[in-house]
């Protein structure tokens, strides 16, 4: 049976990040084309099943995208750059003057974000915005604006606006290179989409997911893991730095309330509602800190789990350190994407062209950073301990208490 584009390939994808995690280039560039193998096998094998029906409905079962006309002009003018023996000065041709018809579809980039969100837990709770060239973002700064009777005086007139915060946006570059075999070019424009949107979407998650989390804001996003208070010593090489973690050893109702307490007010004091939390950790401390301290027996036989004091969702991610979580609220988490003019796919001549492959380059330009400081709180949670039912039994007339 054909795997579909939109099944994801468990082996693979843990490969990819493992790699991304690594320093080394050569673990780096065997994990690249090992799914770039991957992806152009699944390409190739749908095409010669699907080539003699041309069947949208079929198309559309295994994730293709039905393209707009726009889309399947671009991807035209790229195949045709791809062939060509001068693929650079095409690619010059292909931005022209005309930037709403020369560059790279918005839908396309899109529509990969808006997959990566559907796919991805972490990133489908934080705030993603399509800023395109803005270099300011306004912010709702969390305090109640009344609306006041009479006059209009200038004093109103601060109120109002005190109740927003404005953010400049130095947006950082997140690039990878790819190629595309020469007999792909022959599939057309909707197969060389897939192929495009596959991968862009892992080299976009194998970036932002350590972006969003532990960034340190010096070209990338500022990560929730970073201190960012007002007046925090900025290093141009180290960014911002981490968090003072806070020791958790229990999840009682008391200690958890405690713990979350620090999110309801923002720097500037102004009450913060919410009705759930979410803790990131790595799958090492979930199997072993996290889920035994919120796991318990019931006097049925039956394992509960997700045993929180307060509504918690949990998200494994590996880009935190052992004993290591962070909690908060990840809709305070803004992820603002934008782009130059021309687009996000460029011609790469830092690798020479062989015969049978045809290197480019993907680029997309973010950045992203919580709402303030108080918006996830860094905690240690290597002394975490499991959670005991605690039963009291009237022993004698009197209470005693049983764990």
């Amino acid at each position: 049976m054909t795997v579909r584009i939109q099944d994801n390939n468990t082996e693979i994808a843990a490969t990819m990040a493992e790699a991304m995690r690594s320093e080394d280039p050569e673990v780096q560039q065997a994990a690249w084309s090992q799914f770039h193998q991957s992806l152009t096998d699944r390409l190739m094998a749908d095409f010669e099943e699907i080539k003699q029906s041309n069947d949208a409905a079929i198309l559309a079962e295994r994730g293709y995208r039905q393209l707009t006309t726009r889309e399947k002009q671009w991807y035209q003018k790229l195949i045709d750059a791809m062939r060509s023996p001068n693929p650079q000065q095409v690619f010059v041709d292909i931005i022209g003057e005309d930037i709403e018809k020369d560059i790279m579809p918005e839908t396309i980039i899109e529509d990969v974000y808006r997959n990566l969100q559907e796919e991805h837990p972490l990133l489908q709770a934080v705030n993603f915005t399509y800023v395109k060239y803005a270099t300011k973002w306004i912010l709702n700064d969390h305090s109640a604006q009344k609306a006041v009777w009479g006059s209009i005086t200038d004093e109103i007139t601060k109120q109002i606006t005190s109740g927003f915060k404005v953010i400049t946006i130095n947006q950082s570059k997140l690039s990878a290179f790819a190629f595309i075999e020469k007999g792909m070019l022959d599939l057309g424009p909707t197969f060389l989409d897939a192929y495009i949107r596959a991968v862009l979407a892992e080299a976009l998650y194998c970036g932002l997911e350590y972006g969003i989390v532990a960034g340190t804001g010096v070209d990338e996003p500022v990560g929730m893991i970073r201190d960012i208070h007002e007046g925090v010593s900025f290093s141009t090489t180290d960014g911002y730095p981490k968090k003072q973690a806070v020791a958790v050893t229990e999840l009682t109702p008391a200690s958890y309330g405690a713990i979350l307490a620090p999110l309801a007010k923002t720097e500037n004091e102004h009450s913060r509602k919410f009705n759930k939390v979410t803790l990131l950790c790595n799958m090492t401390d979930y199997l072993t800190k996290v889920m035994p301290a919120t796991t318990a027996l019931t006097a049925d036989g039956r394992y509960v789990t997700g045993l929180f004091p307060f509504p918690t969702d949990v998200i494994v991610t590996n880009e935190l350190s052992d004993g290591e979580a962070l909690i908060g609220i990840l809709e305070e988490y803004d992820v603002l994407v934008g782009g130059e003019q021309n687009g996000v796919i460029e011609f790469s001549d830092e690798f020479k062209f062989t015969e049978d492959l045809r290197y480019f380059k993907v680029k997309q330009y973010a950045t992203g950073r919580a709402f303030d400081n108080t918006s996830f709180i860094l905690l240690d949670i290597s002394n975490l301990q499991p959670t005991y039912i605690t039963v009291a039994a009237l022993v004698n007339g009197g209470d005693e208490n049983f764990s």
